[in-house]
């Protein structure tokens, strides 16, 4: 399953850098593939693919995963999707 994360950061150049050290965190949440991207200065999506969602959601929403954040700099405006529809064209 694919889940999406947006947010809002100090700076997309640092929280690339960073976001790239949770190894063992995104591992843990069952991902195997991380896409990442921004839309600006201060907004960044990443597309996480997972084979666990409901643990992802679980270590989403754990303290390790606020402090992982905080060291990535996410200011606010976090959001999570699960992708769980596919339209094929």
């Amino acid at each position: 399953m694919l889940i999406a994360v947006r947010a809002e950061v100090e700076s997309v150049d640092h929280w690339r850098e960073k976001f790239k050290t949770h190894v063992e965190l995104f591992k843990s949440q069952g991902v195997s593939v991380a896409h990442m991207g921004a839309t600006n200065d201060r907004t960044v999506i990443a597309i996480l693919e997972t084979n666990d969602p409901d643990e992802f959601v679980r270590i989403f929403n754990d303290p390790a995963t606020a402090e992982a954040m905080a060291e990535d700099k996410i200011t606010g405006g976090v959001e999570m999707f699960l992708l769980d529809e596919t339209f094929n064209l």
